[in-house]
């Protein structure tokens, strides 16, 4: 079973994280050897990682070899990001921090991350929303599970627990009646 770009926008992030099982890993980088546009989404998060890991300790040491003023104002930058790219702030904040990106050069690239970052997972989530069933992410791992490892007797799940639910009620039922026949 090969595996499509929409099944690996899910699967990517369970790549990454090193969460697959060993056939479905050969089966996702198959996948990436033979699809450039699934290689260049992993390499582009793939690389936003490692900027956030790298940059953490070299905007930090910047920042605080400057004068103490423009420290508060990172902290402030880093601080409120995430609100100022939702349009959450009031335009007084929203102020602040467009003058404060104009200015820094990592603050801009930082700034320009994030909103790469979140139109990826926007544009990923509209995708997979508007082709998929409504647990997409359960389907696929699913599928592919169930391809690997054939039920021993053949049996759909659903139909197994049915059964068992039946003689339950069954047992309950005559063990009711059982009980009231002694009274």
């Amino acid at each position: 079973m090969e595996i499509t770009c929409l099944q690996m926008d899910v699967l990517i992030s369970f790549y990454i994280d090193g969460d697959l099982s060993e056939s479905l890993k050969e089966k996702v980088e198959e996948h990436l050897r033979e699809c450039p546009t699934c290689r260049a989404k992993l390499n582009i998060i793939r690389s936003l990682f490692s900027d956030i890991k790298k940059g953490s300790s070299t905007e930090k040491e910047e920042v605080f070899s400057t004068n103490t003023h423009s420290s508060h104002q990172y902290q402030f930058f880093k601080k409120n990001l995430s609100a100022y790219i939702d349009n959450e702030l009031p335009e007084e904040e929203n102020v602040k921090i467009r003058k404060y990106t104009i200015n820094n050069k990592k603050a801009r690239k930082e700034l320009e991350d994030s909103y790469h970052i979140r139109k990826l997972m926007r544009d990923s989530f509209r995708k997979t929303k508007l082709e998929s069933k409504p647990d997409f992410s359960k389907n696929v791992i699913k599928n592919f599970n169930e391809s690997e490892e054939p039920n021993e007797l053949g049996f759909n799940p659903l139909i197994s627990v049915a059964f068992w639910f039946v003689v339950s009620v069954i047992l309950i039922s005559a063990i009711s009646v059982y009980m009231l026949s002694l009274d």
